[in-house]
């Protein structure tokens, strides 16, 4: 579950990753937003990104980091995955085939059930070695936060092979760029 930093039109608003019974298409999860009027009671919820928009992903989405709030919408990321039978062992499972990479958003100021765009690719993908070849998970990076400094620049914290932090950085006009 992911918050929004403000309230918005008088309401709290998050982005969450429900798992009933499992999903709503096996391992297909979803991303959806709900309503609060006081950080207690959720509901009113409604599928904000289904997972088959997702075109890189061959498994679930989930929301990561509270959004950022820019002229254009509310700047957001999410965590996607994709299986692939060749990837090899770690962690307790037999075999890991999994791959997490970060997507990007823009949602509506006003009403952020409402998707203005989606990056067509990952935005961020495992590449350095310690995404990639050491730690608990391999092939994984799984952003925390996201930050925008005064300079424009962002900050995007992110676990890596679900062992450490690292630090990305990116202007803020060029990820808004990535978002027609």
């Amino acid at each position: 579950m992911v918050l929004f930093p403000e309230k918005i039109g008088g309401e709290y608003l998050r982005m969450e990753r429900p798992m009933p019974v499992y999903s709503r298409n096996n391992e297909r999860f979803d991303i959806w937003l709900s309503r609060s009027p006081d950080l207690i009671y959720w509901g009113r919820s409604k599928l904000l990104l289904g997972a088959e928009r997702v075109l890189w992903a061959n498994d679930k989405i989930g929301p990561t980091a509270s959004p950022i709030k820019t002229e254009r919408g509310w700047l957001t990321l999410f965590h996607a995955v994709d299986r692939d039978e060749s990837r090899g062992k770690n962690g307790w499972e037999k075999a890991w085939k999994k791959r997490y990479t970060t997507g990007l958003m823009l949602l509506d100021l006003d009403d952020p059930s409402k998707v203005l765009s989606v990056y067509d690719q990952p935005l961020m993908a495992p590449d350095m070695p310690v995404e990639t070849d050491v730690g608990f998970r391999q092939n994984v990076i799984f952003p925390c936060a996201m930050l925008l400094e005064e300079s424009g620049e962002v900050k995007i914290y992110y676990g890596a092979s679900d062992t450490c932090v690292c630090l990305a950085t990116a202007q803020l006009d060029d990820l808004l760029a990535l978002l027609p």
